[in-house]
């Protein structure tokens, strides 16, 4: 029979393989904020970085490492399933074809983007916060601190390869500047704004898991 840390492990890979993949789904439709062209999938972003913080904390860099890459494997089986349906024939009367291609059928850009910044930034975050786990001082005391270090740079990484890949050339060049530097801030203040809660999550499961063991 599994343990409560044996169970927390299943959900975490679960949720992380499925928070990516409803960020490429979200990433399709770009929305307008004050002007600026923002990919729907930096909302959710920040959840993978929480995932991956406690996934680290609790079990270490080498599995955080496995989930990444399980996650990542997860989509392009899921993508190659999505295009292989978009593909048969619909059947007669059946009229939205279009609209079905349009959301699965992920454009190449984007999806390729989204992947690579994925896993570079996440075993960038990776690596920070288990170095800034080893230094002395308040990174090695205290959770949310190497959770904020490690995802600023994490963050940083992340929206510029994926507004790269996806969106440079089909936007002036400004216009990317703009993009990216306001996926990285808005990305930046979701996981500000959802450190209490993460605060409270580790400190509850880390509670359960001491008390287990």
């Amino acid at each position: 029979m599994l343990n409560f840390k044996q169970k927390l492990l299943i959900y975490f890979t679960a949720l992380s393989a499925g928070a990516l993949l409803i960020s490429n789904l979200c990433a399709v439709k770009l929305w307008n904020f004050i002007g600026i062209a923002v990919d729907g999938g930096v909302i959710l972003f920040p959840f993978t970085y929480i995932l991956g913080d406690l996934t680290i904390e609790f079990y270490g860099q080498k599995i955080s490492k496995n989930i990444i890459f399980s996650s990542f494997l997860i989509n392009i089986i899921a993508i190659l399933i999505f295009y292989i349906v978009i593909a048969l024939p619909p059947y007669p009367g059946w009229s939205l074809q279009n609209s079905f291609q349009n959301v699965l059928g992920f454009t190449p850009r984007i999806i390729l983007g989204s992947l690579i910044a994925f896993v570079l930034s996440n075993l960038l975050n990776n690596y920070i916060f288990t170095q800034l786990k080893q230094r002395k001082g308040i990174f090695e005391r205290v959770f949310i601190a190497r959770a904020l270090g490690s995802s600023a740079f994490a963050h940083l990484i992340d929206s510029f390869i994926f507004e790269t890949i996806a969106f440079l050339g089909v936007l002036s060049f400004n216009e990317f500047l703009i993009q990216a530097g306001f996926a990285y801030i808005l990305g930046l203040v979701l996981e500000i704004v959802l450190s209490p809660i993460e605060m409270i999550i580790q400190k509850h499961l880390e509670g359960k898991i001491t008390h287990e063991s």
